[in-house]
């Protein structure tokens, strides 16, 4: 075995090896198609190593002759797969030189499928041996050439052009050492396997071509390049470490857990804070699945259809939701994420954090819970305002029924009774009890603890119950009081005895507000109409001293009163029951004198929160 034998599979091992690292970074994801085309082109040179090596043992002319169109093959591969390389890999270069040269080598590629010649060789005339250093032999053919071998040359020529063009074109947009290190590379390669190859076909240098050996300098720079690429990464991965440990403590100083997933996959990479939220083990392995799974029933399917809307639009999204953890209990999540997009529109990544507000969620419960213990306390105190209107109210039907009955017991006194005045005095006695019933029957829903429960009610009767509370103690204080409902006002969405607070509470600040003013001067109006065709607008003014602009604009906060013996929580507590009900409400100074405050309601198709304090 002489040294040839060993040297030529060495550098076929070598555009292997290096073949394979490339092919492998080119599969990733995304493929790269640069790292492609240069393992494309090492394999070819693999292939052509050992081709030269069996050129060098060909015992015969026919051996040789059916060695060198496949040879010639291979170099049109590794010359086309190289010039689209460069093409790839630099992002630059004149592109008609990038389609001349495979035009041109295939001109005279031509040859090699015409009978009696190839692209090297009109005839060849027989094979000479020559020995070498070492006492190494090979065999080299003897003929003559053919011209339009030239052709191929031309095209070594044009792809070296072309390299040079786009390692200059590289070289200005900053990439200085990959335009250096590569172009050199690729250049220095054509260069010297060309003229080599050259002075062999024309017999003036009696060697083995060595295309394969000159090809090492593509190798060399190749793998610089990709040390450099190696390097790189490991830098950027101890940053990425350094960034991620960075974020691991931001994140738990803040009680943040972090998430990922890759949609393609279906998996779910998540920080140990996000697992300790949602109850799932460290080495338990997540998917969309098992993660839903872990969310509260009730929740399951909003976060579904909140992951199906940012899985469709591509959206950032918010939501809170519940999971069940193992031991039973129940936590409440508040989570953020975004949506990553591949380039043909498709989600393929979603990230996002997680946070744990069960904390917040206790406390909005106890809110309003006291908030609805504060509405009841208003109420009750309202009663105290309405203590001598419903002794009055409940004393007219009381004492006509009194009267009736003593006015009965005579009639039975007569001899025969008169049955006919009887039943009078009986329907009058059942029409004032109905009336005293129904006083006491509004105290009582007025008065009763709840929840707000929305359901359509007419406007009109919420008005009319109201005003049937309030006119007698309006009457005590001689105050006109004007109840005026626009004709064919839609139904509302609202709960009928949160609403009578809101309602009384604005009508008992207003007739507050003029007991001062002289007696025929002493209105209140509430009026309430149509608002857009969305809502329906109910307003309480008055003719009183009015509210100054400060004034107005602290006169929904807590405790904020003008009146000598207020507590300051009847308007604060009206805001919250309207924000419940999805309207608005507000104050406004009128133009000649007094102010009136306005609430809207939602018309009966339009939703309402689900969730309201209890009163």
């Amino acid at each position: 075995m002489n040294w040839m034998t060993i040297a030529w599979p060495m550098a076929a091992a070598a555009c292997l090896t290096l073949g394979l690292i490339e092919l492998r970074v080119g599969i990733a994801q995304p493929p790269r198609a640069a790292r492609l085309l240069f393992s494309l082109s090492a394999f070819a040179i693999a292939v052509f190593s050992g081709m030269e090596l069996a050129l060098m043992r060909a015992d015969s002319v026919g051996e040789f002759e059916q060695l060198l169109p496949w040879m010639d093959a291979l170099v049109g591969v590794v010359m086309v797969s190289l010039t689209a390389f460069i093409w790839v890999f630099f992002r630059t270069g004149n592109k008609w030189l990038a389609f001349a040269v495979p035009g041109l080598y295939a001109v005279a590629l031509v040859f090699d499928f015409l009978p009696g010649s190839d692209m090297t060789y009109r005839e060849i005339t027989g094979l000479k041996t020559v020995e070498t250093f070492g006492g190494a032999t090979f065999n080299v053919a003897e003929g003559v050439p053919n011209p339009w071998n030239a052709f191929a040359y031309l095209a070594a020529l044009v792809l070296i052009i072309f390299v040079v063009d786009a390692s200059v074109r590289l070289w200005r947009r900053g990439g200085r050492r990959r335009a250096v290190v590569v172009g050199g590379g690729v250049t220095l390669f054509f260069l010297l396997g060309g003229v080599h190859t050259a002075l062999v076909d024309t017999g003036l240098v009696r060697t083995p071509y060595l295309i394969s050996w000159a090809y090492l300098c593509v190798l060399i720079a190749m793998g610089h390049e990709l040390s450099a690429d190696v390097l790189a990464a490991a830098q950027l991965s101890r940053q990425l470490q350094d960034s991620e440990r960075r974020m691991d403590l931001a994140s738990d100083a803040a009680g943040l857990g972090l998430w990922t997933w890759d949609v393609v996959s279906d998996q779910i990479w998540a920080t140990s804070r996000t697992r300790s939220l949602l109850g799932f083990s460290e080495s338990e392995s997540l998917s969309l699945p098992r993660f839903l799974s872990a969310v509260h029933p009730d929740d399951r399917e909003a976060v579904r259809g909140t992951i199906e809307s940012a899985l469709n639009g591509g959206r950032d999204h918010e939501l809170e939701y519940r999971v069940q953890l193992p031991d039973g209990q129940t936590r409440w999540i508040a989570a953020r994420g975004q949506a990553d997009r591949n380039d043909a529109g498709k989600t393929v990544l979603m990230r996002g954090v997680v946070l744990d507000i069960s904390a917040r969620r206790r406390s909005e419960q106890e809110l309003q819970q006291a908030r609805g213990q504060l509405a009841h306390v208003a109420r009750v105190t309202m009663l105290g305002q309405l203590g001598a209107a419903l002794a009055h109210e409940l004393g007219q039907p009381l004492g006509a029924i009194l009267r009736n009955a003593e006015a009965a017991e005579l009639f039975l006194q007569h001899e025969p009774p008169d049955l006919d005045e009887l039943r009078a005095i009986l329907a009058d006695i059942r029409e004032d009890d109905q009336r005293a019933g129904e006083v006491i029957e509004r105290l009582r829903a007025l008065l009763k603890r709840r929840r707000i429960d929305p359901h359509a009610l007419a406007v009109s009767d919420l008005l009319a119950n109201c005003e049937a509370l309030i006119r007698a103690d309006a009457a005590a204080r001689r105050i006109q009081l004007e109840i005026e409902t626009a004709p064919g006002l839609p139904m509302v969405m609202g709960d009928r005895v949160h609403l009578q607070q809101v309602l009384l509470n604005l009508v008992f600040n207003a007739m507050d507000a003029v007991e001062g003013e002289p007696a025929g001067a002493r209105r209140v109006s509430v009026q309430a109409r149509l608002d857009g065709g969305r809502n329906v607008e109910v307003s309480v003014s008055d003719s009183g001293h009015g509210m100054t602009p400060e004034r107005l604009e602290l006169a929904f906060e807590p405790f904020f009163t003008t009146k000598a013996n207020g507590m300051g929580i009847g308007l604060p507590i009206s805001r919250t029951i309207i924000d419940a009900h999805g309207g608005r409400i507000w104050a406004e100074s009128n133009a000649d004198k007094g102010a009136t405050f306005r609430f809207t309601l939602p018309i009966a198709e339009e939703p309402v929160p689900a969730e309201a304090p209890a009163a």
